[in-house]
């Protein structure tokens, strides 16, 4: 489903992906011209959908699998966005957390703790790399891609980054070949962790505007990473 990512996006937290094909092994057989065709039918249609939905909602379901450490971390909630880049990621379980951007600046607050990080969207890497799903950009220009396989009625698309993305080595897309509609995303981070995402109950009706605004509620301590860090003094400015 829709511009995750950030993720499924700009949030390294949530888009996820993994393990099922992220990279390619000396056993597998050389691609085919129908894979080739196969592959251009899937790129251009993940792109035209996405470049086509306004609004988007549904229920997710998350699997962290973390490198080392056997019982995988589950969570779940609901997803919202609207194009271009409004997007509200509501976890509630097992925790309470929320990631609400209005396409500029993207918020994280966690109730229990009653902490809210401010960050800025569009400054970072992987906002750049997936803007493809805000109706934005192409997969070509950002990644190597290649097809997957086949399973539960979906068709893996791997995404390599072409540049140097520090937040994630792979993005696989699970699309259903009918719509080309992202059912399933899976991301390896640099250090093996592997988190997936699974999208259910998808509805593309007019959300509103003002459910991406947020205001960090009375008692809330604030993490602003959008200010500079101020300027190091000279040697010769320093006090001895």
């Amino acid at each position: 489903m829709q511009r995750l990512s950030i993720s499924l996006i700009a949030l390294t937290a949530l888009v996820s992906s993994a393990s099922l094909g992220a990279t390619a092994s000396a056993a597998d057989p050389a691609p085919t011209a129908a894979d080739a065709a196969t592959l251009d039918k899937a790129v251009k249609g993940i792109e035209t959908f996405y470049s086509a939905t306004t609004d988007f909602k549904a229920d997710f379901t998350q699997e962290v699998r973390r490198a080392h450490i056997a019982r995988p971390l589950k969570k779940s909630g609901h997803v919202f966005y609207i194009r271009p880049g409004k997007m509200r990621w509501d976890y509630t379980q097992p925790d309470k957390v929320y990631y609400i951007s209005d396409g500029d600046i993207l918020w994280s607050y966690e109730v229990s703790s009653k902490q809210a990080v401010k960050m800025s969207v569009k400054d970072s890497e992987l906002y750049d790399s997936l803007k493809f799903l805000f109706g934005e950009g192409d997969l070509r220009a950002s990644f190597d891609v290649r097809l997957g396989s086949e399973k539960d009625g979906l068709r893996a698309l791997i995404l390599t980054p072409k540049t140097g993305q520090k937040n994630y080595k792979t993005l696989t897309l699970w699309a259903r070949p009918t719509t080309w509609e992202i059912a399933r995303t899976e991301l390896v981070d640099p250090l093996d962790n592997v988190s997936t995402i699974t999208f259910t109950g998808a509805s593309y009706d007019k959300l509103k505007p003002e459910a991406f605004q947020f205001k960090p509620p009375k008692g809330a301590s604030i993490q602003d990473l959008t200010q500079s860090p101020p300027p190091q003094p000279l040697e010769k400015d320093k006090v001895p």
